[in-house]
């Protein structure tokens, strides 16, 4: 599971604790964890011990309080941070039914896609050395597979033009990258890429539109494993976060 809670939730959190304890996934990674390192970890302790995580750890943002969470039910074997990225990355390795599992839980930054692609490859170098991969997160980004029509570029405001065209263009460049990296989008795996991941009702990012923001890669081998992709979307998570959060089966 990925979710992009806006801002550290610091009014919603139990909104969010609530999500997690109802979809009790095996693994967690959150995005925007803003003050969970604050007071020696506090919060994130915190958040852990309600939403049933014994293990957990947390990668600092290299910009401001966008740090990255994850959460998981099986010890990490190993644990990593990707830098330097404008927000955060971390790699955790996991035992699992299937073998050792590398996932990482990452957000890119909000600003260019050039610049997120830049990101992205050092996410992909550094996982490659694992059989079986998954990446996700909340990569600012769109995918060519969603079949935009290039014509919401005339609707979009500033701040949509910088972050997803170059040159009045839609730009696809880091899912791209992804894919021909040998990952499998495990939303159109399944056929069901056509579910927004943002806006909610309290969507107030102004590069948000009907999109899919948020992605859960797996490496190829992983992609006939996948029985399950889906976006929560219910009163509560309308309400818990500016993004709502996917969760994959294998």
């Amino acid at each position: 599971m990925t979710y992009n809670i806006f801002n550290g939730a610091p009014d919603r959190l139990d909104l969010i604790e609530k999500t997690v304890k109802e979809e009790n996934p095996n693994y967690l990674s959150i995005n925007e964890a803003n003050t969970f390192s604050n007071y020696d970890n506090k919060i994130l302790k915190e958040f852990a011990q309600k939403t049933n995580f014994p293990y957990f750890e947390i990668a600092l943002s290299g910009d401001g309080d966008y740090h990255v969470a994850a959460f998981s039910k099986s010890p990490f074997k190993q644990i990593h941070q990707i830098t330097p990225l404008m927000r955060a990355c971390i790699v955790g390795l996991v035992e699992t039914e299937i073998g050792p599992l590398s996932i990482a839980g990452f957000h890119l930054t909000p600003y260019t896609e050039e610049a997120r692609v830049g990101e992205v490859k050092s996410i992909l170098r550094y996982q490659m050395q694992f059989e079986n991969r998954i990446l996700m997160g909340d990569m600012n980004s769109l995918s060519k597979r969603d079949n935009y029509d290039e014509a919401i570029v005339k609707h979009f405001n500033k701040t949509q033009l910088d972050k997803y065209t170059k040159q009045g263009k839609l730009q696809f460049a880091v899912t791209k990258s992804i894919e021909n990296a040998g990952y499998v989008d495990s939303s159109v795996q399944l056929k069901k890429n056509n579910q927004t991941t943002v806006p909610t009702q309290i969507g107030l990012d102004q590069s948000h539109g009907n999109m899919r923001l948020d992605y859960i890669f797996v490496s190829e081998n992983l992609a006939p494993k996948v029985k399950e992709y889906n976006v929560i979307k219910n009163e509560i998570t309308k309400k818990a976060s500016d993004h709502f959060p996917i969760t994959v089966t294998l």
